[in-house]
């Protein structure tokens, strides 16, 4: 009795905590936006939050309490949905949950926009209220804060602002992250330890020592780089030192080879100063002789230009008396060529009148031609009949030509009927067409041909899946022809891929096939025995070394492969048939097809199904089926109600199966095929009758046509013969009105010739004075060019005496410029010699000190070359060393001593970094000990009461690899064990469960956070620790001052003890609930408590 006492008073307590919580509910409706009696909540905490269309909520408003809220409910009801609410309105990533990636995703089946409301408690004003509108096309998202629109990031901001950290899996633990959080490492749990209840500057001080241990790191290496670099340099200058001291020495002899070239330079340049001086007063010598040959030259020139002047008059009365006889000569040119023009123009005098005899002879002889052709003519027209003895014939022939004519157009009335119909039945007949085209000049086209085009299209789709897989998967492609030419070394049929064998009878329904079957499914090989697939596989992937998939065929045969409910009973929701029925393949290929994909239970459904897809879920039991455009996938939960949750996916067209052979259409072709050859076959034949009558008839129709012709044309002709007797006769008349007299022609053709002969004569007087002319002024210019030649001669002579004088003037003239040259030559030489001889010394002169130098050689130009041949074959014995070498030497060192800056400059630097390390390390180091000994000691005690053992230490390997720092959880379950790592080895799930609530707890002790979330960490828990962990749950999360605490979960454990300052949300969801707004939790406990009295 005393437990049915106590079972009855916790039962009282949890009816008035529902009506706590219902006036709780309407006093928040009522303006609890106001911060009045909300003390207990805690800056950031969630008041209230809404959500409408979202995942699967039609409307739900959630009223959290300030301490802990359990959130209870079935598998399926939508508590899990509460998290993502939160998150996503929080401006929280979707890669937090682990659900879908889309945000659009989480918007309720069947509508287009999903809001989400949360309030925020704000202790010093109005509650922060963020609202998110999600809409399913394009993931797009609205956001308002306070009311106003505004963007993601300053909603992050905020939310950063109030200390939550969604991303923080030690704040924020959904249900599909609970895996993950085992997963951390201890590094990651160290951080986010450190992000969630250490101070700020703790990760920022971790994350600083990380960055600073990197750059201690990058400036050991630049030292160790620097040091490494200034011992190759010094012993680098070590191996050169040798090579430098034979350098100076061979550099003291080249010095001494200098002051010889200086002195060379000096006695060079005085040699050439005498030669010079030598060479100046030959020149003036010269100069004197070539004064007096130009005196004797002068007189000579003068007689020879007064010959010239005379030759010149010469010359212009030999040209005048040139151009005179070549003017008469000219003229009597002239005079010849007109007498010969005279006698052209009289010998075609002569040939006109030659002309015009023969044109009267040959118009004579016309003449008499035509009239005999008269004669003939005028005797064909005697001897022709009447014309009224042809039109009786003309008509008989005309009527017989009608009678032709109508039976004709009877067999093309009869010839367009029988095209009409082939027309109809037989458009695109290649081959008939081709034979009426070539034979009867028709233009019929047949159906049959595109009948024939039709099944071509059908049959060729299976290529047209071969190029796609040649494009984009080349080693299954290289397969399939390897397998056509190798299918004999088999002993059972390897079929090829999915996607060749399959064939998809309506190819709306393509999409589907490749939706439900994988890319590996499609490209697989499909063996029926196991030694043929691991022959193949050896020969495929292991000799031609080509990447291909082989799987063998389960020894079922396809016809047991039946669906549990038979379609006839599914149509009622919709659906047509299974997708077994939609597809025609090899029985092997269904067989692996049915048994992996289960082809034979999943249905293909119509609009009807899209329209009823919520009451199909329900009802129809199905676990996967399709619509027109989605496939829909239900689960069902293991636990509570069972309920249903389910997942729709767009379903893309179809890319590799698009092409698939219609098999009822090809069989309705090749019918038709059949049925179009019986008829063609009869219309042809009757076309061939019709084709033979109307041959016969062209046959007549010629014969009467030739016979009207032939009586046409002797009616025409004696017409023609009339015309032509009178054209003959007009020809006649005009010819005789034109003949010639040719008496009086001959007479004025005799007058003409007697003019031209008169003409001729006198012509040839004119001639004849011309000739005499030209003579007498031949003579004249003969005289004349003797008198030239005497004085052209005695200007020769004169030319050769002068060129004798002036070429002893010129080689006078030579040779003075020459020397010129010489002299100046000289002047410059000793110019160049003296700059050489300056630029070597560097100074105008030696100076007295390299006097001194120079007396100890001798100055003699041949024994200075014999000392300096000397000298530099004593340098030549010393080796030569590269002056690069040199340079590089005293380079290096230069570098050495830089080198040597540098390290002691980044030994100072590293010091300070290094001491600058120490101290933040202290500090960092010394604030997590601390914080890692309040966790453990926290942890410790939570795990002692459990009568288990935990532990929580810093972890590191060495404490200057502070990117290594991570916290180390131990656990202890039974007490023969020792403490071991939290791992997924050691622990079973339960286990890792508890360990990781304890740890939250522990770090909620510690943490002003605004609130956690924890979803449904109690799967796998035995019921004695789940029991345990509730209990810490309720005494640390309803103490005061302490944040706002979610915990979901689908179950609790009967006889659990219950704070008054925890609130339990209780999520009931399905087709036949009321509304939220219209519960009535007072009447439903006065019910209950109605119930229980009776």
């Amino acid at each position: 009795m005393s437990g049915r006492a106590a079972n009855k008073n916790k039962k009282a307590e949890l009816a008035q905590k529902l009506l706590d919580t219902r006036s709780s509910k309407s006093q928040l409706e009522n303006g609890t936006t106001r911060n009045a009696n909300r003390s207990d909540f805690v800056r950031g905490s969630v008041v209230r939050m809404k959500m409408q269309n979202f995942v699967t909520y039609d409307e739900c408003e959630v009223l959290p309490g300030p301490h802990l809220n359990m959130i209870v409910g079935p598998n399926g009801t939508g508590k899990s949905s509460i998290v993502c609410a939160l998150c996503l309105g929080l401006a929280g990533s979707t890669s937090l949950l682990g659900r879908g990636k889309e945000v659009g995703e989480y918007v309720k089946h069947g509508t287009n926009k999903a809001t989400l409301e949360i309030e925020l408690f704000n202790p010093s004003g109005q509650n922060f209220t963020i609202r998110r509108e999600i809409y399913r096309k394009d993931n797009k998202s609205v956001f308002t804060l306070n009311g106003r629109q505004s963007g993601p990031q300053k909603v992050k901001e905020m939310v950063t602002g109030l200390n939550i950290q969604i991303n923080n899996l030690c704040q924020f633990l959904p249900q599909d992250m609970v895996v993950e959080f085992a997963k951390m490492t201890k590094v990651e749990l160290l951080e986010n330890t450190e992000k969630a209840v250490g101070q700020p500057e703790l990760y920022e001080n971790h994350q600083r020592l990380k960055t600073c241990r990197n750059e201690e790191k990058r400036l050991e290496r630049s030292l160790r780089e620097t040091e490494d670099n200034l011992k190759i340099e010094a012993q680098r200058n070590g191996r050169l030192e040798a090579d430098v001291k034979r350098f100076k020495q061979r550099q003291q002899h080249l010095n001494k080879i200098e002051i010889l070239e200086k002195k060379k330079a000096w006695v060079e340049y005085d040699m050439k100063r005498i030669l010079y001086i030598e060479t100046k007063t030959k020149k003036a010598e010269l100069d004197g002789q070539v004064k007096q040959a130009r005196s004797q030259s002068n007189p000579l020139e003068g007689k020879r230009k007064a010959l010239e002047e005379n030759i010149t008059e010469m010359d212009g009365k030999m040209r005048l008396l040139t151009n005179q006889c070549r003017q008469v000569a000219n003229k009597a040119t002239g005079k010849h060529e007109k007498l010969n023009d005279l006698n052209g123009e009289l010998q075609e005098v002569q040939d006109d009148l030659k002309e015009q005899k023969q044109q009267e002879v040959k118009r004579k002889r016309k003449v008499q031609n035509w009239k005999q052709l008269i004669d003939g003519w005028q005797r064909e027209l005697d001897d022709m009949p009447p014309d009224e003895d042809l039109k009786p014939q003309l008509d008989k022939n005309a009527a017989q030509n009608r009678k032709i004519i109508q039976e004709n157009r009877q067999l093309k009335n009869e010839c367009s009927e029988i095209n009409r119909i082939l027309i109809a039945n037989f458009r695109g007949k290649q081959k008939y067409v081709l034979e009426v085209i070539i034979k009867y000049h028709s233009v019929w086209c047949f159906d049959s041909y595109d009948v024939e085009r039709r099944l071509k299209a059908v049959n060729d789709m299976k290529d047209q899946r071969l190029r796609g897989i040649r494009q984009q998967f080349k080693d299954t492609y290289n397969a399939v022809m390897w397998l056509r030419d190798n299918q004999d070394k088999f002993s059972q049929t390897i079929h090829e891929p999915v996607i060749l064998t399959i064939n998809v009878r309506d190819p709306d329904f393509t999409k589907f096939f490749e939706h439900v079957i994988p890319m590996n499914d499609c490209l697989a090989f499909i063996c029926e025995n196991a030694d043929d697939m691991e022959l193949f596989i050896k020969e495929i992937r292991d000799r031609q070394g080509i990447k291909i998939n082989a799987v063998k065929s389960p020894n079922i045969p396809v016809v047991q492969f039946q669906p549990k409910v038979p379609i006839d009973k599914m149509r009622m929701w919709g659906f047509t048939s299974y997708l077994l029925a939609l597809c025609d393949a090899p029985d092997a290929v269904l067989a692996y097809l049915c048994k992996h994909h289960k082809l034979h239970s999943v249905p293909v459904g119509s609009a009807d199904t899209e329209r009823i897809v919520e009451k199909v879920i329900d009802e129809s039991g199905l676990s996967k089926f399709y619509t027109p455009d989605t496939c829909y996938t239900v689960r069902q939960s293991r636990y509570g109600n069972r309920n249903k949750s389910s997942q729709s996916i767009q379903v893309p067209d179809a890319k590799l199966l698009g092409a698939s052979t219609d098999v009822k259409l090809k069989r309705e072709l090749e019918g038709r095929q059949q049925e179009l050859e019986v008829q063609l076959q009869e219309g042809e034949k009757r076309y061939q009758e019709l084709m033979q009558r109307e041959k016969d008839l062209r046959v007549q129709d010629n014969k009467l046509k030739e016979s009207r012709k032939e009586l046409l044309q002797r009616r025409d002709r004696r017409k023609t013969i009339q015309q032509n007797i009178k054209a003959k006769n007009d020809a006649i008349k005009m010819s005789e009105e034109s003949a010639l007299n040719l008496e009086e022609e001959e007479k004025k053709v005799k007058k003409k010739i007697l003019q031209i002969l008169n003409r001729k004569v006198q012509m040839i007087k004119d001639y004849r004075n011309l000739i005499q002319e030209c003579t007498e002024l031949c003579k004249s210019k003969v005289e004349l060019t003797m008198k030239y030649a005497y004085h052209v001669n005695k200007k020769t002579a004169m030319e050769a005496e002068i060129r004798e004088s002036t070429a002893h003037l010129q080689m006078l003239e030579e040779e003075l410029k020459t020397l010129n040259n010489h002299v100046k030559v000289t002047k410059e030489e000793a110019k160049q010699l003296l700059r050489i001889a300056q630029q070597r010394t560097g100074a105008p002169e030696p100076s007295g000190e390299l006097k001194k130098y120079f007396t100890a050689f001798p100055s003699v130009l041949e024994e200075l070359d014999t000392l300096i041949h000397t000298e530099r074959a004593h340098a030549d014995c010393c080796f030569e060393t590269d002056e690069r070498v040199v340079k590089e030497y005293e380079d290096r060192k230069v570098v050495i001593e830089r080198l040597t800056r540098e390290v002691g400059e980044k030994k100072q630097h590293m010091e300070r970094h290094h001491r600058e390390i120490e101290s933040l390390k202290v500090s960092w180091q010394t604030q997590l000990k601390e914080l890692l000994a309040s966790i453990n000691s926290k942890f410790s005690t939570f795990f002692a009461k459990l009568n288990c053992a935990g532990e929580v230490s810093l972890d590191y390997e060495a404490e200057e690899d502070f990117d290594k720092y991570g916290v180390k959880i131990r656990v202890k379950f039974r007490d023969t064990d020792e403490l071991k790592e939290l791992t997924s080895h050691y622990q079973s799930g339960g286990e890792r469960s508890v360990a990781t609530i304890l740890y939250l707890m522990a770090l909620q002790e510690l943490n002003k956070c605004p609130f956690r979330v924890v979803d449904e960490i109690n799967q796998g828990m035995d019921t004695n620790n789940e029991r345990k962990v509730f209990e810490f749950v309720v005494s640390t999360a309803c103490r005061e001052n302490t944040s706002q605490y979610f915990l979901i979960t689908p179950k609790l454990l009967p006889d659990l003890q219950y704070s008054s300052k925890m609130k339990v949300l209780c999520v009931m969801n399905g087709h036949w609930m009321l509304p939220y707004k219209h519960w009535d939790l007072r009447k439903f406990c006065r019910i209950r408590q109605d119930l229980e009295t009776e």
